[in-house]
């Protein structure tokens, strides 16, 4: 009876873990929603960079349907709380591609945001937290964001108005009701994060 309950323990580890994304798998998904959050909410780089992390933080967090809006999204809605302006806050709640950014198909998580843009494609250089985070903050009983001021973003980068409706354009002009097609590749976007980061003293 012992081996049993053993050998069934195993096996539903196996069955998390076959699910668990991969750190790399993980982060490249992080950097992906995180890059058109930033572009949509007009997250300014303190905002880029900590909702990186929690974006990472909740994505490495599943392994099973039930932690799509469990504990650990409930955890990244508070999280964001602290970093996101409130009309910020509230645009996010609006658009169901970054408030509910996984729904489940076929047994396997799937990523909405993917059926709104195109894929390897970034508006803005990767966030330092890409190169160096490795989602240790889901750890902690206390929010880590919690207290910490993150540069109140500027007139320009404000939430882009009549965007929760449409659809990324194709074009290269940004047009009301339309969007700049994002240009950087996903090498680009990486290379100008990695050339950031040594060009900032501390880094």
């Amino acid at each position: 009876m012992k081996r049993f309950i053993l050998t069934m323990v195993a096996v539903l580890a196996l069955g998390s873990a076959a699910n668990a994304m991969s750190y790399k798998s993980a982060r490249d998904q992080a950097f992906f929603l995180t890059d058109k959050m930033a572009y949509e909410l007009g997250l300014s780089d303190d905002q880029y960079n900590a909702v990186y992390e929690i974006n990472m933080d909740y994505i490495m967090c599943l392994e099973i349907y039930d932690d799509i809006f469990g504990t650990f999204w409930n955890r990244r809605n508070n999280e964001l709380r602290y970093v996101l302006s409130p009309i910020q806050y509230q645009y996010y709640m609006q658009l169901e591609y970054f408030y509910r950014p996984v729904s489940w198909e076929n047994k396997k998580f799937v990523f909405t945001i993917y059926n709104r843009y195109p894929k390897d494609r970034f508006y803005r250089a990767a966030p330092p937290g890409y190169q160096v985070y490795k989602g240790s903050n889901r750890y902690f009983d206390h929010s880590a964001y919690n207290g910490r001021t993150f540069g109140a973003p500027t007139e320009k980068s404000q939430p882009k108005p009549g965007m929760g409706g449409t659809q990324p354009s194709m074009g290269n002009k940004s047009q009301p009701g339309s969007r700049i097609q994002p240009s950087l590749t996903k090498k680009q976007a990486v290379n100008q994060g990695k050339q950031r980061m040594k060009s900032q003293p501390g880094r």
